[in-house]
């Protein structure tokens, strides 16, 4: 029984797939022998642990309000580069000598400075916010009317780098508190196989309770099993197609 479940060859996904349907179809037996229940609550205790900690590894819960923030103050940047541009090539010429001053500002640090990377962008908003922070320019912000410009670039600048904080130490405490998911997948697999095994016992001394259980069981285990083979067998062939190409 247990070359049915192949470790080998199982990612952690299939690792969980496979447990999950195991673990479904024979909890209904968990109360006709208090081994096989007891098993199965252990097996169960260390599946749980999996499936928590693979969510831990594949999505954090301030991703979405990172990409929103960034969104935001990318187009706050934009606003306030093109309004000052526009005014700096104004035909009245107070407009135009103030404007270009600020605008000049921008191009110093960059007037697509948003396709930065998140913190190269931060880093350099800083910088430019710091500047236009300067007693002279908020002067000149204030006479141009665009101060609210200046202060709405300022507030999403400010929000991006609370959701960012608040990101890494939700990274920080996932990354303390969880556990390899590879390593749970190793622990939860010989218990699954003992389940299998004992499943296989029962079934064969009172089939009328447990064979039904147990050749679903075999089926689910021999499809994801199949899956598995498959992929590594693809892997395999793009491997050697790779090998194949020709030296440059």
């Amino acid at each position: 029984m247990e070359k049915l479940i192949i470790q080998s060859i199982l990612s952690v996904s299939d690792t969980i797939s496979m447990s999950e349907r195991i673990l479904n179809v024979t909890r209904p037996l968990t109360a006709l022998d208090p081994k096989f229940g007891s098993l199965h609550t252990q097996t169960s205790s260390i599946f749980e642990r999996l499936v928590k900690n693979q969510k831990n590894t594949t999505k954090n819960s301030f991703t979405d309000a990172s990409v929103l923030a960034d969104k935001d103050r990318d187009c706050a940047f934009i606003c306030m580069r093109d309004i000052l541009h526009g005014m700096s090539v104004s035909l009245i010429e107070d407009t135009r000598t103030k404007a270009a001053k600020l605008y000049a500002i921008i191009e110093k640090y960059g007037s697509q400075i948003y396709k930065l990377g998140y913190n190269a962008e931060s880093a350099t908003l800083l910088s430019l916010l710091k500047e236009f922070g300067q007693p002279g320019n908020q002067q000149l912000l204030s006479e141009l009317g665009v101060i609210v410009f200046y202060e709405s670039l300022k507030a999403a600048e400010e929000k991006f780098v609370s959701v960012s904080e608040q990101k890494s130490d939700e990274k920080t405490s996932q990354t303390n508190e969880s556990e390899a998911a590879s390593a749970i997948a190793r622990e939860l697999l010989p218990e699954l196989t003992k389940l299998v095994s004992m499943l296989q016992l029962y079934s064969q001394f009172d089939p009328g309770n447990y064979a039904t259980a147990y050749n679903q069981v075999i089926t689910y285990i021999t499809e994801i099993n199949a899956i598995a083979r498959a992929r590594k067998t693809r892997r395999q062939n793009d491997k050697d197609d790779e090998e194949k190409l020709p030296q440059g």
